[in-house]
């Protein structure tokens, strides 16, 4: 299954990180793909299988809990 991320650039632009901050948040997380994967996903260009996705999902969703929004951000399978 392969997840479309362009809908996560709007994520990404209110939790107010950059698109490297974004890729250091997943990577830590046990992300695989690199920066430049990301910034295609973030555009709409590409697509990441679901678990990548929720790795990315997942580091979005930690940086809303800093700015206590809770999880906005939905995984691959919700």
């Amino acid at each position: 299954m392969m997840v479309d991320g362009s809908a996560l650039e709007a994520a990404r632009v209110l939790a107010g990180v950059t698109v490297a901050d974004l890729w250091l948040r997943y990577f830590t997380l046990g992300g695989t793909n690199t920066r430049t994967d990301l910034k295609q996903l973030l555009r709409g260009d590409s697509a990441f299988g679901a678990g990548q996705y929720d790795v990315l999902a997942h580091a979005l969703n930690e940086r809303f809990v800093e700015l206590d929004l809770d999880h906005p951000v939905p995984y691959a399978n919700d």
